[in-house]
């Protein structure tokens, strides 16, 4: 590495410093007539030198050609002289070649080459940067986008190669995972096997580049996987071999000893490389023809001159390479399925168990899947056989649809079909998960390609900080505001598909998915708002607040909550309560950004009635405005719903502020007996108002003895009780639970029993939602059977629930009714 990198440093060098001999001697390129003409050139145009190949990836070899790309673009929109000027362009970069390449007293600087621009020998020597980004973009074949690989700045204005490299990244790294470009890849990978077996029948006329596990098939099968993943993950935007390979084995993307024998393999050939071309002083990647000269090379390498050692070590080594290269997009499935033929499904009519299931739906759903490995047929064979026992109607309806709703769509992409060419753990995951939930289903069959996220993790769970951190490595590379947003709507709902699994999986219980919820909605609305200001020409320390109320303020989400927004802006030197339009349609904005649904899917729902004065009064609000209302107006249950009050954006110092200000509004001193008669009046009118209840069917938040019950016993007792002990001053319902039961001596209640309640409701209500697709908290008595029924529940991970019948539901229901009459009597 230290020796490829200096040589292509020198190479950098020698470019650069015959740039500026050119530079100052125009007369060695124009005649003089055209000097002054070129001297204007240069004050109006940017002039780069990319460096491709070997060049570009620091790996250049003693006797290796430098492969060039010129590109030049106007210093400014007025500058139209460089598109007339192409000549004078073409004529200096020849007399640049012809500085490297050309023979001095038997000898040359390096060999260069030109032939890898658009359109080749065919094309301009030096095209402008747009006409360029243009080509690739529209008219770009799979081999540019592995020469693109290696592309870098190495002479000239690197700030225009950067440029460059920028614009052309779509081209290189797709914006998803780039199934659809393994066709052309396997066909690339089919012709070097084909022409590698012709080019080496034996190994003492080896070419260690071209040859049967060679170079060729180490870069190959690393540009390939950076072609595929590049786009998912920035950090394979690298030029060299090696340290490509080192990614790789970081990202999970190739097994840690398949990157340890390749990174041997490469580094032992390319000092064969080396050694061999020293040795004969010319450009050749094959072995010594003369024994001598391969006892020498077998001395050089450390082998004590023994010709048979060097073959067998590259022998070893080439069989390693070749099993790695041929294995490249071979299916993960194929042997194992082996014993079980592609039409399997096409039998399964005749078990009994399918009776229930709707032939017409059914018959699609074989048609769909005809095409995929028998281990996918399999696996859906199995899921529908374990819940058919059911004998349910629903179930019979919906699970067969689900699937033929997205596999109707799979189909139609042969790309994304490839992603289920695997047996890999993550497929029967994600297949149980669309069979089990309608949310996930809906998700889906609307964006079929979100499936792509779980295959690039191998459905491995990232943990909230792990996925943040790989999420804004990826944002970092858009710059452009709709892209920027379309990647992250992209990632808000792969994130979404990847906490659902993991909370059917069992991976995660109610408090973690709550957690991982609203963890996702606060990097949704941070870096939303940051684009939107940015897009609107507004400073990142604007005097603005976003400020998060209900579920998103106390991060107890679920997966289809709203969000509760309150903005405060803080007018900067006036006293005045008027708050500037731009910034209103700022905000505007932004709430837009966060609703609408995107190519990549839907957005949140945003709901900013909780604001002062609610939909009555602005949208935003003056900080000064915003204290005076909370300190004289706000009714006490605007106070409560201020204890969940959390910023999630804005500016830091205004955010900073209002939380102190909303920690000393919330917790002061209160008269018990005044608050708890205006709490239990409030909590009577939204069950009478709002929750429509029957034996049969339920709701789990307004109904009698449901969520809002405890909500209303924990966050009454922080009003009352909060000002005594910062330790009381927390926004989660649950973990205020743990700091209030030990400060009511006089309250005999049973603190297990009510948080049991808690999270037994809490955890219903996310299964519910996951099951109808629907935000909805009302729960009848045959859809909790039906919960049961396709196992969501009781949830799989921690203790047994307390409920496991519909009875039992209706019995911790009246103990929470009861335990909140200890405060509020009269319900």
């Amino acid at each position: 590495t230290e020796t490829t990198a200096q040589l292509s440093e020198l190479a950098a060098v020698a470019l650069h410093v015959g740039m500026e001999a050119l530079s100052e001697r125009p007369e060695w390129c124009f005649g003089r007539t055209e000097k002054d003409t070129w001297l204007r050139i240069k004050e109006e145009c940017q002039l780069v030198v990319m460096g491709l190949g070997k060049l570009g990836g620091h790996e250049l070899n003693y006797v290796s050609d430098v492969d060039l790309l010129f590109l030049h673009a106007a210093r400014s929109d007025t500058a139209a002289v460089c598109s007339d000027s192409a000549v004078l362009l073409s004529r200096f970069c020849q007399r640049l070649s012809r500085l490297l390449s050309e023979k001095v007293e038997g000898d040359r600087v390096f060999e260069v080459d030109h032939r890898l621009r658009p359109l080749g020998k065919d094309g301009p020597l030096v095209p402008s940067l747009a006409a360029a980004v243009d080509h690739y973009l529209h008219h770009g074949q799979p081999w540019e986008r592995q020469m693109l690989l290696k592309a870098r700045p190495v002479a000239g204005d690197r700030q225009l190669g950067a440029i460059f490299g920028r614009d052309v990244r779509p081209f290189v790294f797709r914006r998803f995972l780039d199934f659809q470009a393994l066709d052309e890849l396997r066909d690339m990978r089919d012709r070097i096997v084909a022409e590698a077996v012709r080019s080496s029948p034996n190994l003492q006329t080896f070419d260690v580049k071209l040859g049967v596990g060679g170079i060729r098939e180490i870069e190959f099968l690393v540009q390939s996987l950076q072609l595929i993943y590049g786009g998912r993950h920035p950090q394979l935007d690298e030029p060299g071999t090696l340290n490509c390979l080192e990614r790789l084995d970081e990202l999970g993307l190739l097994p840690r000893q398949a990157v340890q024998e390749l990174k041997g393999a490469y580094a032992f050939f390319r000092r064969v490389e080396h050694w061999a071309q020293l040795d004969q002083n010319r450009q050749t990647q094959k072995l010594p023809q003369s024994p001598e000269g391969r006892s020498r090379l077998a001395f050089a390498l450390g082998f004590e001159g023994r010709e048979d050692l060097l073959l067998g070590t590259l022998d070893a080594h080439c069989k390693t390479v070749h099993q790695h290269f041929t294995a490249l997009f071979r299916s993960d499935g194929n042997e194992a399925d082996a014993d079980f033929p592609a039409t399997v499904m096409e039998g399964i009519q005749d078990f009994d168990v399918f009776e229930s299931y709707p032939s017409e739906v059914w018959s699609n759903v074989r048609r769909h899947v005809e095409g995929f490995p028998g281990f996918v047929q399999r696996t859906l064979t199995e899921l529908l056989v374990e819940f058919a026992p059911a004998k349910n109607s629903k179930i019979a309806e919906k699970m067969p649809a689900r699937l033929d709703r997205y596999f109707g769509q799979v189909r139609k992409r042969p790309g994304l079909a490839k992603v289920f060419h695997s047996s890999a753990a993550w497929v029967k995951d994600f297949l149980r998960g669309l069979v089990q939930s309608e949310l996930i289903a809906d998700l889906m069959a609307h964006h079929p390609g979100l499936v792509e996220g779980i295959a690039v993790s191998s459905g491995e769970y990232l943990t909230g900080e792990a996925w943040q951190e790989a999420g804004l490595r990826l944002l970092d590379r858009h710059e452009k505001f709709e892209e920027g947003l379309e990647w992250l709507r992209r990632l808000k709902n792969e994130r979404l598909l990847q906490l659902a699994l993991a909370d059917l999986g069992g991976r995660l219980n109610y408090a973690e998915i709550e957690e991982e919820l609203s963890a996702l909605a606060d990097f949704v609305v941070k870096n939303t708002y940051g684009r939107v200001l940015q897009d609107r020409g507004f400073s990142q320390d604007t005097p603005l607040a976003v400020l998060a109320l209900g579920k998103l303020g106390s991060r107890e989400m679920s997966y289809l909550s709203d969000l509760d927004l309150v903005f405060v802006y803080d007018p900067p030197g006036v006293s005045t309560d008027l708050i500037p339009v731009e910034i209103v349609r700022m905000v505007q904005r932004f709430m837009r950004m966060l609703v609408t649904p995107l190519n990549e899917g839907p957005g949140y729902a945003v709901d900013a009635r909780l604001r002062p004065t609610g939909n009555y009064g602005p949208l935003i609000v003056t900080r000064r405005t915003w204290l005076d209302y909370y300190r004289a107006q706000a009714d006490i249950w605007e106070i409560q719903a201020l204890l969940r009050m959390r910023p999630v954006a804005g500016s830091t110092q205004l955010c900073t502020w209002l939380q102190e200000q909303a920690n000393q509004i919330c917790f002061q001193q209160r008269d018990a007996d005044a608050v708890w008669q205006r709490l239990c009046h409030l909590r009577q009118r939204m069950e009478r108002e709002r929750a429509v209840e029957t034996e049969e069917a339920i709701d789990l938040k307004l109904g009698t003895g449901g969520l809002a019950d405890l909500e209303f016993i924990v966050q009454g007792n922080l009003l009352v009780e909060g000002y005594k002990d910062p330790a009381l001053q927390v926004r989660t319902v649950r973990l205020a639970f743990n700091q209030i039961w030990p400060r009511l001596l006089d309250v005999d209640l049973p603190l297990r029993d009510l948080l049991e309640a808690f999270e037994t409701l809490r955890a219903l209500e996310h299964r519910s939602v996951l099951y109808s697709g629907r935000p909805a908290t009302r729960l009848r008595s045959e859809q909790f059977e039906l919960l049961k029924a396709t196992a969501l529940w009781p949830p799989l991970k921690g203790r047994s629930s307390v409920v496991e019948t519909w009875q039992d539901l209706l019995r911790l229901r009246r103990r929470v009714r009861n335990a909140l009459h200890h405060w509020c009597s009269d319900l």
